[in-house]
């Protein structure tokens, strides 16, 4: 799955659950069968099989929490956050993922959870928590000194404000995120910015030579800029899609690589968002 190849994976993975499932006795043969149906789910959800990948994940969840296995409840909450938001069924994606908050191990691994709880807010509309959780990935992120990760905060923080009308506050993350991208010299980021900062100072000049009429009638940007482009992060370099579920840095809990990939290397959310490994693939 870390090599990109989806369906090898996952035909491993359901070959070596059928022996370890024949296998009498082995040790912990049920913590295999766990990673192993997270493992089977992450191939699928990298297939877009998300109902497929959702079932997996709750069989993962739920061996896991029937032998006590605090690593394997995370990983699953983990992918089952991810899938939910992949599903755009954003309420449960917050559901599961709340869960996960108490289970943090990681100053990364928490900015990655903060940041996808953020836009998943964004989604629903709720956009002081998607700022409440944007200023706590950030905090997160800055304790990490991950870089990445404080613009893809500062970018979801911006985009919350935008959609209260806070104008000021905006700019203010906008240009905190392009500080950042310019000392990480991404101007793929920078020029992304760029266009969101432009946007809101031609509406903020609009308006104050119309103040009566443009208030009413200039369109609120989308989405003003869309989060730091790039894949979904490994723990090192994370930076979550736009639109989608990032996985988890990769650190903190365990399988494979990109179970709830973690970040798998720069990228951007909510659904299209990166989040600190979990483990599983």
């Amino acid at each position: 799955l870390a090599d990109g190849k989806p369906l090898d994976s996952l035909q491993l993975a359901r070959a070596t659950l059928k022996k370890v499932e024949a296998t009498e006795k082995l040790e912990s043969k049920n913590e295999f069968c766990a990673t192993l149906h997270s493992c089977i789910g992450c191939a699928l959800l990298e297939l877009e099989r998300l109902d497929e990948a959702l079932k997996e994940h709750k069989l993962d969840y739920d061996i896991s929490k029937k032998i006590d296995n605090t690593d394997g409840i995370a990983r699953a909450l983990d992918n089952i956050g991810r899938t939910y938001a992949r599903k755009k069924e954003y309420s449960e994606a917050v559901k599961y993922w709340e869960q996960r908050v108490p289970m943090q191990k990681t100053n990364l691994e928490s900015a990655w959870l903060f940041h996808e709880l953020g836009r998943c807010c964004l989604e629903l509309e709720n956009f002081s928590q998607a700022i409440d959780y944007g200023e706590k990935s950030f905090n997160s992120a800055s304790l990490a000194e991950d870089d990445n990760w404080r613009i893809n905060s500062s970018v979801l923080i911006a985009q919350a404000e935008v959609k209260l009308g806070n104008d000021e506050n905006a700019l203010k993350n906008f240009q905190k995120a392009q500080e950042l991208a310019r000392k990480l010299d991404d101007d793929a980021v920078q020029d992304a910015i760029t266009k969101a900062i432009d946007d809101i100072e031609f509406r903020v000049k609009e308006e104050e030579s119309n103040p009566k009429d443009v208030k009413d009638s200039t369109p609120k940007p989308k989405d003003s800029s869309p989060p730091p482009k790039g894949p979904t992060p490994p723990p090192k370099e994370p930076t979550p899609p736009p639109k989608e579920p990032t996985p988890p840095p990769k650190e903190p809990t365990p399988p494979p690589k990109e179970p709830t990939p973690p970040p798998k290397e720069p990228t951007p959310s909510v659904e299209q968002s990166a989040a600190p490994q979990t483990e599983s693939s």
